[in-house]
């Protein structure tokens, strides 16, 4: 494959340069059907998003496709609901669905925090305007149903009424900020790629500032291979690396964790979906098997809003945000055809999973060494869900146990720092096509974390025989992971229906597309 240079980044301006604007009255422009008339092909095309769905109308269980991850997240949300994600069309549908929120029948009852609407709809937006963004964060998700009615659409990425793009979401200006990129001072490239970064981002809720959103990145500096320093200083290289380093240098320096895993006791941080940090940690903008070649012009906004041409041979940007070679600009054609780019990101997605799931994979190792943590715990006296506990008392059980216990608090930590590289790498969706270099290189620090967690435990009590084995696109070795993880399956769906039925249909204004997933 011959290899040449491109330039894309003038493609790149032009498709977010603001050009038009609907004129400013009372129009609610929070939902994006009243941009269609100003922008018919933008909101085609945004509309067309209800097509990224699978044949059956469900989506795809993640935790059938690697029961693995059950165990991983025991006693956090995920281990309930984990699926693949639809197209923006979709987006409040899926949360209000999804187990991990619940069945919350009044404001101030489930599990989740009304921040978890943040990345959803552009009525967060509407809303800290309306209420401030502390008032929305300091509640539960529960709280604010009855003001979402509209799903990701035009009001999240543009001045109200205009094709300009901004940041609708305060936190992810200061997030910038802090890594010193703020957004005005940005060119158009990267001023998509912030856009997108409002969303596609690690983050956590702040329990010191009414529970905002905040991104880990007060130490990070992008691209850079980087020292960072947490609780345990800069004795070590467990710090050094990039983003993923910076977020665990963060969190360990504030002694934050997302949760207890309810099987090991380990303190555990969850990462969420790391895309722009993976983008912009590309070492000198760099592809891998390309390095006498740069493509430092490619943004989120390259692949996934193109620009294209309608019948009139008007140009405009295709708001189905998706990855399509055959909408890419004239430039990549130049060097790549569809076969070609395919070929590319099998082999990276091939050899990321054969890191995870070939021999001495490292998610069969996590889940094993949950178990056999537990069974140390045991042999200390520390019941948990293997004895009947539920899963408030295991984690209280723990909890209580761990901050006497030098040698298990040695052994969680490995844990924890082993499934925060994996989850930094599994978690950032298209990692294969963003920065395959980046996933191998955190999933190599996860296997070494997890050799040091295997040889702790190992001088701790011998590694039992019976620990369970989950197959891979196995419905029966889900149920066993959830009820190993002390999750009824029934019982939360029976819970969801109800909530859909007597709150959601009642109450909230959005209308579920496609009907209930867990019928």
């Amino acid at each position: 494959m011959k290899i040449k240079k491109i330039a894309i980044a003038a493609a790149i301006a032009s498709a977010i340069t603001g050009m038009h604007a609907i004129a400013a009255d009372k129009t609610d422009l929070y939902n994006s059907d009243n941009w269609k008339g100003q922008f018919p092909d933008q909101y085609q095309t945004w509309a067309s998003t209800e097509q990224n769905n699978p044949a059956n109308g469900l989506p795809e269980d993640y935790l059938v496709v690697n029961p693995n991850l059950v165990i991983a997240w025991a006693g956090y949300g995920f281990a309930k609901d984990y699926n693949r994600a639809r197209g923006h069309h979709f987006a409040v549908t899926d949360v209000i669905q999804s187990l991990r929120t619940g069945g919350p029948m009044g404001d101030t009852d489930g599990p989740m925090a009304a921040s978890c609407w943040s990345c959803k709809t552009p009525d967060v937006a509407r809303m800290y305007d309306e209420v401030g963004e502390g008032t929305f964060a300091n509640n539960k998700f529960g709280k604010w149903g009855s003001e979402m009615a509209n799903t990701i659409g035009c009001a999240d990425c543009h001045e109200l009424g205009k094709d300009d793009i901004r940041l609708s979401r305060p936190y992810a200006a200061r997030a910038m900020n802090a890594i010193d990129r703020p957004f005005e001072k940005q060119n158009h490239a990267e001023q998509g790629n912030q856009v997108c970064a409002q969303c596609h981002v690690e983050y956590y809720f702040d329990g010191k500032d009414d529970k905002k959103v905040k991104y880990p990145w007060d130490q990070w500096k992008p691209g850079v291979e980087t020292q960072y320093i947490g609780k345990n200083g800069a004795k070590t290289d467990l710090y050094k690396g990039y983003a993923s380093e910076a977020g665990l240098a963060y969190y360990d320096l504030i002694g934050f964790n997302d949760w207890t895993n309810a099987i090991s006791g380990a303190p555990m941080l969850k990462t969420q979906h790391p895309e722009y940090e993976n983008l912009a940690d590309r070492r000198n903008h760099e592809t891998v098997d390309m390095d006498e070649y740069n493509h430092e012009t490619f943004t989120c906004i390259t692949c996934h809003t193109p620009k294209q041409k309608n019948s009139k041979g008007q140009e405009y940007t295709d708001h189905n945000v998706r990855f399509d070679f055959a909408k890419l600009p004239e430039d990549c054609s130049g060097c790549h055809d569809s076969g070609d780019i395919d070929d590319i990101l099998k082999a990276r997605k091939a050899e990321i999973d054969e890191m995870r799931f070939g021999k001495d994979g490292v998610d069969g190792r996590l889940t094993q060494i949950h178990f056999w943590t537990q069974a140390i715990w045991k042999s200390k006296g520390v019941l948990g869900l293997e004895s009947g506990k539920s899963i408030a008392e295991a984690k209280k059980a723990y909890e209580a146990a761990l901050p006497k216990d030098k040698d298990m608090q040695e052994l969680t930590t490995h844990i924890r720092n082993a499934q925060w590289f994996w989850d930094s790498a599994t978690a950032s969706h298209g990692i294969h096509a963003h920065n395959p270099e980046e996933a191998k290189r955190l999933l190599t620090r996860a296997k070494d974390e997890l050799n040091l967690a295997e040889k702790k435990a190992a001088s701790l009590l011998k590694k039992p025989a019976n620990l369970p084995v989950y197959k891979l696109n196995d419905e029966a070795s889900k149920v066993a992971a959830q009820k190993a993880a002390g999750l009824n399956y029934d019982a939360m769906v029976k819970e969801k229906n109800k909530f859909i039925k007597e709150r959601v249909e009642k109450t909230w204004p959005h209308e579920l597309k496609g009907g209930s997933i867990h019928d």
